[in-house]
């Protein structure tokens, strides 16, 4: 299961390449839970929102910037969990920390759809809680 749901990962980043927010929009629940580091903030906690409608719009935002993101590896892991590192050339330039322009996130599929997405600081810790590490 855990490639499958790889796979749907997947199928959502060619989705965001494409630039078909509709499609990777209807991968993901409606009720995500998805947290997210402020940038403005030296040593971030995640912030947690709801809805695949604020996820719509930091994608809109992101898009707004200028700024696309490259997906470097997609990691399956147990209990439905999926880690991606991407790299977004010109992030750090917002952000109070560097992580030489890679976001690191943890996805939950179930069902069939994105229903969790965690960001993280850096691979060791995403590796940790998606049980990779």
């Amino acid at each position: 299961m855990s490639l499958e749901n790889a796979d749907l990962v997947r199928e959502a980043v060619e989705a965001y390449y494409r630039a078909d927010k509709a499609r990777l929009l209807e991968l993901v629940h409606p009720d995500l839970e998805w947290t997210y580091l402020n940038p403005e903030v030296p040593d971030p906690q995640p912030e947690v929102c709801h809805g695949r409608d604020q996820l719509g719009w930091g994608l809109d935002r992101q898009a707004g910037q200028g700024r696309a993101s490259e997906v470097e590896e997609v990691i399956a892991a147990p209990g439905g969990r999926v880690v991606v590192v991407a790299r977004t050339p010109g992030a750090d330039e917002d952000r109070a920390w560097r992580n030489g322009d890679r976001s690191i996130l943890v996805l939950t599929v179930r069902g069939g759809q994105i229903v969790a997405m965690r960001a993280f600081r850096d691979k060791a810790a995403a590796s940790e809680f998606a049980g990779t590490g």
